[in-house]
């Protein structure tokens, strides 16, 4: 009995930790990835062409995570299509979807109008379960916004009225200050 204890609490300690590592419970928090470069993922777009955070070097970037299955997700799309439609940005924005469903995708992108560009992450919502860019609520709407060199500078779960949008993007406010 002994000899089976010694052997298996071990064993059960390995799959406790993987598992724990797995559903992303010893991922990194928000301060341990702010200034550094954001977490490199696979990612597509609409029609299929891969891409790469690395395409953002250059611009300050905010980075927009949704999910079709997030109901305040709908609004913040149509927000974010009134605050870019048609217009020069002096910060770059992207959309990121964490879902695996790219017709579901298609769908809320025809019903909330946004026309920006959409990238999925291939990972889909295990992004989330893995708290990917320091999202430690593991909570979509979830904005970063990255430096010119692609590093993680500010987050934000809050950032959703028009003229919160506005500020950000136009203005270049700190989503800190919103």
């Amino acid at each position: 009995m002994k000899k089976w204890m010694l052997i298996s609490l071990p064993i059960l300690f390995f799959i406790g930790f993987a598992g724990a590592n797995y559903l992303g419970f010893l991922s990194p928090s928000f301060t341990s990835v702010v200034n550094k470069p954001i977490q490199r993922i696979d990612l597509i777009d609409l029609q299929g062409s891969r891409h790469s955070f690395d395409e953002l070097k250059g611009n300050d970037t905010v980075i927009y995570f949704f999910a079709s299955w997030c109901t305040p997700c709908y609004k913040s799309l149509m927000t974010l299509e009134k605050v870019t439609a048609n217009k020069q940005l002096p910060i770059n924005l992207l959309a990121v979807a964490l879902d695996e469903d790219i017709d579901e995708i298609n769908r809320m992108l025809i019903k909330t109008g946004f026309t920006g560009k959409v990238w999925i992450a291939s990972e889909g919502t295990m992004a989330l379960q893995k708290r990917y860019f320091g999202n430690e609520g593991r909570a979509v709407p979830y904005v970063v916004k990255l430096d010119r060199d692609t590093n993680i500078i500010e987050r934000s779960y809050k950032l959703n009225q028009l003229t919160q949008w506005q500020s950000v993007l136009r203005d270049g406010v700190s989503l800190n200050k919103i």
